[in-house]
């Protein structure tokens, strides 16, 4: 009898396997008694055929077949699903996403255990439910996203069985969603206001230049006397009417955002550190720059290649946001990163520095970028001393007023997150009709992409 047992249960071999488009399904034996007893009932009736020993086969095998059909029948005919429709969230806002158990069987779902392999911080959908036959359940997951970066949103396993508990389906579903917790944005002091720059001019351009670039910020409708090749013809036929291309104008240089992720000098603990809140400067410096229709890069390590390109509009604030989500400190430090700066910014480029050093010996590798006639730099201090740490962040901005490069140190206080600073984001809404169903009435923005 051990031997059987093990056989049943000990190498959880599938009685049934079922592959469908995202997800896997298999049936085991889960107790092995009646199954056990099936056979030893099935062996004693067929050397001593006696009443009792028919009887038992009868009532083992009727009970196991109905309970494999039961299990059979919720393989094949029981699904769930996830929608998460916002995959760009920002820290401190909820993460939320419609869970449905749909049951195309006549036979009720007795339990459905969901066991979540996502690895969102603080975030599950481990549940169990039940469904009747021939329905359909939907309920709301919700979790506050704690802390940034980018996560996988599932695989997940869905337990059934029958109501015995014989045999055991596992759904293994395939499917997993990319989430991004982008790090918030902060309302910076009123200093902070920067300007695409001409070349070699040190004053604030503050009107666009005329010329346009080959980046399509947005499409309108056509107007009298725009050209025929400006025409976007796929707005067109959706909209059954002529739209055409609006670029962005061109600015007269770039605007880089270097981060100093030298882990060597960040000092703090958890949200409070220099490391996070140079994180959400960064962020932030890089929205109002985007904002003003400049062209904005941005540098934490050439070594290894995280570099994020320049680019313009909206959209190139999710791929700048993105990577800030994923950044470390490391042991690169900000005077290897400004080495490498001067090889990859033009003339025309101008540099905002972002650190919590109060070691000068980085200074020098910024009159380097001067020299080489590129458009400008400026520096951001976060002054240690808020957060805990030690350093004159006073005296080194002093320093770099007398060298002609400006500088602007920022404390601990004065870095304010904003929630919701992205867009406003709308919440699941659902309403209970008469009949027990419930539908969505209001749902979040569209997936990845920034909301007007």
């Amino acid at each position: 009898m051990s031997w059987i047992s093990r056989l049943l249960v000990g190498h959880r071999w599938a009685l049934l396997r079922i592959r469908r488009e995202g997800v896997d399904a298999s049936l085991r034996v889960l107790q092995p008694a009646l199954p056990v007893a099936f056979l030893l009932f099935l062996i004693w009736a067929a050397f001593r055929p006696t009443a009792f020993a028919l009887t038992g086969v009868c009532f083992t095998g009727s009970v196991l077949f109905i309970s494999y059909l039961w299990a059979r029948t919720m393989a094949v005919s029981v699904t769930t699903r996830r929608e998460l429709r916002v995959t760009a969230i920002q820290v401190g806002e909820p993460l939320e996403e419609v869970v449905s158990l749909e049951n195309r069987s006549l036979l009720p779902v007795i339990h459905a255990e969901f066991i979540d392999r996502s690895n969102v911080p603080g975030y599950s959908i481990s549940v169990v439910r039940v469904s009747g036959a021939r329905a359909s359940e939907g309920w709301r997951e919700r979790g506050i996203c704690t802390r940034r970066g980018v996560y996988s949103l599932g695989k997940w396993e869905v337990h059934l069985g029958d109501p015995l508990g014989l045999f055991e389906v596992c759904q293994t579903y395939r499917t997993a969603l990319e989430v991004t917790v982008c790090p918030p944005l902060a309302a910076l002091p009123p200093r902070f206001v920067h300007r695409r720059r001409t070349l070699g001019d040190r004053s604030p351009l503050r009107q666009a230049l005329p010329a346009d670039t080959v980046n399509v910020s947005s499409t309108r409708p056509y107007a009298q006397g725009d050209p025929v090749r400006r025409i976007h013809w796929r707005t067109s036929a959706r909209h059954d009417e002529l739209f055409v291309r609006v670029f962005e104008p061109e600015a007269s240089s770039v605007m880089w955002l270097i981060p100093d992720l030298d882990a060597a000098v960040h000092v703090g603990q958890g949200d409070e550190s220099t490391l996070e809140k140079l994180i959400i400067v960064t962020a932030s410096l890089a929205a109002q720059m985007l904002a003003e229709r400049q062209s904005v890069g941005m540098l934490m390590d050439v070594g290894r290649n995280r570099v994020v390109a320049q680019g313009a509009g909206r959209p190139h604030l999710w791929r700048i946001l993105r990577a800030l989500a994923m950044a470390e400190a490391g042991s690169s430090n900000l005077l290897t990163t400004l080495r490498d700066a001067q090889t990859l910014l033009s003339a025309r480029d101008s540099a905002v520095v972002i650190t919590p050093s109060v070691d000068p010996s980085w200074v020098r590798m910024l009159d380097g970028l001067r020299r080489g006639g590129h458009g400008g730099v400026e520096v951001v201090l976060l002054d240690p001393a808020s957060f805990g740490g030690t350093g004159d962040s006073i005296g080194l901005a002093r320093y770099l007023e007398g060298s002609n490069i400006p500088a602007h140190v920022l404390r601990r206080p004065e870095i304010r997150p904003v929630l919701g600073s992205y867009a406003r984001l709308r919440r699941w809404e659902f309403q209970t009709l008469a009949t027990g169903r419930v539908v969505v009435r209001q749902t979040p923005r569209s997936p990845t992409s920034p909301a007007d």
